[in-house]
């Protein structure tokens, strides 16, 4: 009899445990925001912009800007990565303003200046810039060529929204995660050191109910039907222990003949700082001696002449 309670309360303990361990994993999902917010704008780097505000998913309001170039050859809408904030991305993105090309940046929700109530790793944060591109189509620059660049978490939410549009002539995405599954649990284990399994499946489910989301709906692979249109530009890193360079790898087969693959010597968050990098699938116009700016923009450029 003793035995058999020991066993019921060792049952018990372990059913707490992951029950737990399910919400931390949930409230860890979706307590992501803006940490060091950066206090600058475009202008203190001598560029004009236009603040607006755009109506997201589920109530968030996402605040942006706009940064005109001049003679500007298509608009590019920027999402950042996780923790990060407009502010955070402009010394990558700015570039891309002198070398022709308006840019759009803005907070992803529960991020800095723009409101939510969760970030969801991909799922609202997807319904979000579709709402943003209609605005830059129907308001900001009507009849403008959109293409859009993504770091990390926003690279993974630019490739989820091309593939639900066919409007888009261009995605730069660097280092996207292919799968929300994947990706929470990789950090799970690698950074939390929680079990994936059956933590994250429960924590996922606990999430799903919280805020609404589909963890299945977040899969490039997916998607990747629906990007075989779309110039897509993969930017990884060889030594990127966020965002291993194997997944990257697995999107450029998905999506097929359309998606170049750039890879570095270095970590997260390197190539878009001027780093050295090796084109994978390049076409006319890229090649392993240029600069990662220099790729980026003839990439644009050859995806735009192709468009028309």
């Amino acid at each position: 009899m003793k035995g058999m309670d020991l066993a019921i309360r060792i049952a018990l303990y372990a059913v707490l445990f992951l029950a737990a361990a399910a919400v931390v994993c949930s409230f860890i999902i979706t307590s992501y925001k803006t940490y060091q917010p950066f206090a600058s704008t475009p202008g203190d780097y001598g560029f004009a912009y236009t603040p607006f505000t755009v109506n997201g998913a589920r109530g968030a309001v996402l605040s942006c800007w706009y940064i005109p170039a001049t003679n500007a050859r298509a608009v590019l809408v920027c999402s950042h990565g996780i923790a990060d904030s407009k502010e955070g991305i402009l010394p990558a993105v700015l570039p891309y303003v002198t070398a022709g090309f308006s840019v759009v940046v803005y907070d992803l929700r529960r991020h800095h200046e723009s409101t939510g109530a969760h970030c969801t790793l991909g799922y609202w944060e997807t319904e979000d810039l579709l709402a943003i591109t209609d605005h830059v189509t129907s308001t900001l620059a009507p009849g403008m060529p959109v293409c859009y660049w993504g770091f990390s978490l926003g690279a993974t939410v630019s490739l989820l929204a091309a593939a639900r549009r066919d409007d888009i002539t261009a995605v730069i995405a660097q280092s996207p995660f292919v799968t929300l599954r994947q990706v929470v649990g990789y950090y799970a284990w690698h950074f939390y050191r929680l079990p994936p399994w059956p933590v994250v499946p429960l924590g996922l489910a606990v999430t799903q109910w919280r805020t609404g989301m589909d963890p299945d709906a977040v899969d490039v692979r997916r998607a990747a039907a629906r990007l075989r249109a779309t110039h897509t530009l993969l930017v990884g890193a060889e030594e990127d222990r966020q965002v291993p360079l194997e997944w990257l790898k697995e999107i450029q087969a998905a999506i097929g003949a359309r998606a170049q693959l750039v890879v570095g010597p270095y970590g997260h968050t390197e190539w878009t700082n001027g780093q050295d990098a090796r084109a994978s699938g390049a076409t006319d116009g890229m090649n392993a001696e240029a600069d990662p700016m220099q790729q980026a923009v003839s990439f644009l450029i050859t995806a735009l002449a192709e468009k028309r």
